[in-house]
């Protein structure tokens, strides 16, 4: 690290270079902001229902904190929160009709399911007018943090500006790439105070630049001070300022400019005496609430954590630090919903390969490049430092609790201000200094424009779609299905269905079911979905509310039908290929399966409808046999080799098959042994693989491995015998004609593959 002193700071701007761009920043901010919080419907962001519970119940009660003798407070599942949030927020919703209870949403039963779809909760058709009331207000909370968050914007644009005091285009590519954040834009602007501990997070960074680069001041202290224990006071993990706020502190002392700052004992004395009483109040505090104290700061926590981070006592923190990082890592970078909605997995390609060439620079920096300054560089290691301590906070809670999910973005999104100067900062590293000033300038608006086309993209590619219900049905969609009639209980008619061509095993696949109510239905029925092998086990299901659980039968309007697509797991042991089959029922709330009956009106005599399909086995080589032929069978089919295995109590003959068109007979495979050419010993005739892969079923270019297992006649002994292949259709049980490789044809239609055998 160089040791030259930093340059002066700069003349400050005019009013318009100043504001201008900031202010525009804001302004696109909060309008994405209020986008994400209408696109999203209500509680569907994580812990929404809770936090606006507790907020209510602020605004009703007319009360600063819960009240730790009221039941209905002990209801809120995030009662063990600090109330600076709700107290901002309630004064916001106190003029909508809350109602005089919280009963909380109808929630999705099969969430917990991540292939039944995103909602968390279920939305009605319509809402009554107390529902809408409260939705209002949510809808005006959301409003409320959205504009809390793009003030967020400033702070971090005026730390920039310190940051790179003469590199206009860092920084405000620092600021963007803060603003547009898509974790932080979801998150900024649902009813969370996650977002409010952030600003103020922001907020607190921008104070410890200030400080770090005007030297100790005590009014800048005691703003830092008081920001802190607001954070505090938001959410528990604005802890993570105090390492930061007293690291500035220590280094607003070291030397500036080239000579030490005159500084008298009783500032020093006081500033000290105000960062620790903005922490000290801020846990008086939280102390003081029975909800935070009872569960969350106790010292049992403290105890699990060392009693997990020791070995001997049965604690793994390695591996849980290794689970829990990756998903952090990712989950900061964007996650929607309750966690389980992302966006396009190119875009986390993008983002990990940012983060390296940001850490490369760093790196660099660190090291003594010249382009860094001692003031950048101290800056980097504050901004480092204060990543690291919430990290750090949040991987001791993970460990305290044996729960790696305890580390999710959202929960690091206070270190974004440092992370967003400090990506900026990696990247400058990289760039700066080789005279290519018009490309850096070009590349900091590419990376500005870039954020910010993603964070305005993300609500129409990931968010819409994932929150939308079910699409009507349209003659378009109709061309596409394999039409079906059944219906169940004579309420609700299956019109057909589609799968893609290609459904693997071993990797989920998407099937279309196509619906509509006959009559109207008064209970939310369950859609089961299990995929059946040929040999009529089962390889994966799923229980789920149409509608990616947003669509339920209560919803449905009459005689209007539509398409519901379902993820389904498809396990990996699913034999293939084959001719599979998806079991559809549909249960009642008791899970008894409602009566099926076809287009007829006659009752099945199961409860249930089986959907074929083709199941394809994994990509691979073609698969080895033990002679290779070249014998083709009509204009579809090629056999290309087989194997002969005399070993066990039953000879065996696999054929491998190439299908040299797209299959449209059912043609069955006859395999003799004879001793004689108009005489059968033995025989195993059958279709394809027993009957599971079916010849219409094959595609082109498809190798097929087709065993036949040939019972041998036990009351007589067995002559040496050859071995007869053939193809006849189904049909008609005229044989399939066949070539060989000089294209003759063969007598008979048939091959003879091994000669003289003796049997066992």
């Amino acid at each position: 690290m160089t040791t030259s002193p930093p340059a002066p700071p700069p003349a400050a701007p005019g009013l318009t270079r100043t504001w201008l761009p900031v202010a525009g920043l804001v302004a696109v901010r909060l309008a994405l902001g209020l986008a994400y919080s209408q696109v999203v419907p209500t509680w569907e962001a994580y812990d929404e229902d809770g936090h606006f519970a507790y907020a209510r119940y602020l605004a009703v009660h007319q009360s600063m904190v819960l009240r730790p003798d009221d039941p209905e407070a002990a209801a809120i599942w995030e009662r063990f929160q600090p109330p600076l949030y709700y107290n901002l927020i309630a004064p916001i919703i106190a003029g909508f009709d809350l109602g005089d209870s919280f009963a909380g949403p109808p929630l999705n039963p099969y969430f917990i399911n991540g292939d039944a779809g995103y909602n968390y909760a279920l939305h009605p058709r319509a809402l009554t007018p107390s529902a809408q009331s409260v939705a209002a207000a949510v809808s005006a909370a959301r409003a409320a943090s959205a504009l809390l968050s793009s003030l967020s914007v400033i702070f971090v644009y005026f730390a920039a500006r310190r940051v790179w005091p003469q590199a206009r285009g860092a920084q405000l590519a620092a600021t963007s790439l803060f603003a547009f954040w898509p974790q932080w834009v979801f998150v900024g602007s649902m009813v969370s105070n996650d977002g409010l501990v952030t600003t103020l997070a922001a907020l607190g960074l921008w104070l410890a630049v200030r400080l770090v680069t005007s030297g100790f001041r005590v009014r800048w202290v005691l703003a830092l001070a008081a920001t802190v224990g607001l954070a505090l006071l938001a959410k528990l993990n604005g802890l993570a300022l105090v390492p930061t706020a007293l690291a500035a502190g220590a280094l607003s002392l070291t030397p500036r400019l080239g000579r030490r700052a005159r500084l008298r004992p009783w500032q020093l004395a006081a500033g000290l005496l105000a960062l620790a009483a903005g922490v000290a109040a801020a846990f008086w505090v939280l102390t003081s609430l029975d909800f935070v104290t009872g569960q969350v700061l106790q010292a049992a926590t403290l105890n699990e954590f060392f009693h997990n981070l020791n070995p001997a006592g049965g604690g793994r923190p390695s591996d849980l630090i290794a689970s829990a990082l990756p998903y952090a890592f990712r989950t900061f970078w964007a996650s929607f919903g309750w966690g389980n909605l992302e966006t396009a997995p190119w875009l986390y390609r993008l983002w990990e390969a940012g983060a390296l060439a940001a850490l490369a620079g760093l790196a660099l920096a660190m090291v003594g490049r010249r382009v860094t300054t001692a003031l950048q560089a101290r800056l980097y290691w504050l901004f480092g430092l204060h990543v690291v301590a919430l990290l750090a906070l949040t991987l001791a809670l993970a460990i305290a609790h044996q729960n790696e999910f305890l580390v999710p973005g959202r929960y690091l999104l206070p270190t974004l201000p440092a992370v967003a100067l400090l990506l900026v900062g990696g990247w400058r590293e990289l760039a700066v200094g080789r005279r290519l000033r018009t490309a850096e300038r070009r590349g900091w608006q590419a990376v500005s424009a870039g954020v910010l086309l993603i964070a305005w993209a993300i609500p129409i590619w990931t968010l819409l779609p994932a929150y939308a219900r079910p699409t009507p049905l349209s003659v378009a969609a109709a061309g596409g299905l394999e039409p079906q009639t059944y219906f169940f209980n004579g309420q609700i008619e299956l019109l057909g269905y589609s799968f893609p061509e290609r459904v693997v095993a071993g990797r989920p696949a998407a099937l279309r079911l196509c619906w509509q109510a006959v009559t109207l239905i008064e209970a939310d029925y369950t859609v089961f979905l299990e995929i059946v092998g040929p040999d009529n086990l089962g390889y994966g299901r799923l229980l789920t509310f149409p509608g990616h659980g947003n669509y339920p039968t209560t919803s449905w309007p009459l005689s209007r039908p539509f398409c519901d697509t379902y993820t389904l797991p498809v396990q990996a042991g699913l034999p293939a290929p084959s001719l599979a089959h998806v079991r559809v029922s549909v249960l009642r709330p008791d899970g008894d399966a409602l009566p099926v009956a076809d287009i007829n009106g006659a009752g099945l005599p199961e409860p249930e409808v089986y959907l074929e399909f083709k199941a394809n086995p994994a990509p691979g080589a073609a698969p080895a046999v033990a002679h290779v032929v070249d014998y083709r069978f009509g204009s579809a089919i090629r056999l290309t080799g087989y194997t002969l295995d005399l070993a066990g109590p039953r000879p065996m003959v696999t054929l491998r098959w190439e299908a040299l068109a797209d299959g449209g007979a059912n043609d069955v495979v006859f395999v003799h042994l004879r001793d004689t050419p108009e005489t059968r010993y033995a025989q195993g005739d059958s279709l394809p693989l027993s009957g599971a892969y079916p010849t219409w079923l094959w595609r082109r270019g498809e190798v097929v491995l087709d065993p036949h297992p040939i019972e041998l006649p036990t009351d007589r002994p067995a002559p040496r015998v050859d071995l007869y292949v053939g193809l006849f259709d189904a049909v008609s049980q005229e044989r399939v004609p066949v070539f060989d490789a000089a294209g003759q044809r063969a007598p008979n239609d048939e091959v003879i593959l091994e000669t003289g055998i003796s049997l066992p």
